[in-house]
């Protein structure tokens, strides 16, 4: 399998760590940034095999949706070298 990029965003960076731990807990993957927009807004993005990154998104998102603070998640499977120059900035 491929590499893949996974970003969870919430609104509060207790809930977004908790994520990220439980995340990093559940399956091989490792994180790759942590972006602040705000104070309240903040976005994870992990990287590692599409099934992991698969399986560590929906451990945050369960964590994120019972604290009721989950904005948004995505995971894009063989991420393009381009895209990944984008988040690199």
């Amino acid at each position: 399998m491929g590499r893949a990029v996974g970003m969870i965003e919430t609104i509060g960076i207790a809930t977004n760590i908790e994520a990220t731990d439980l995340m990093l807990k559940t399956a091989d993957v490792v994180v790759y940034r942590q972006n602040k927009t705000d104070p309240a807004l903040v976005t994870t993005y992990i990287v590692g095999d599409v099934s992991a990154v698969k399986i560590a998104i929906e451990a945050g998102k369960q964590v994120a949706e019972r604290t009721g603070a989950l904005v948004a998640y995505s995971v894009i499977p063989a991420v393009d070298i381009k895209t990944d120059e984008c988040l690199i900035k």
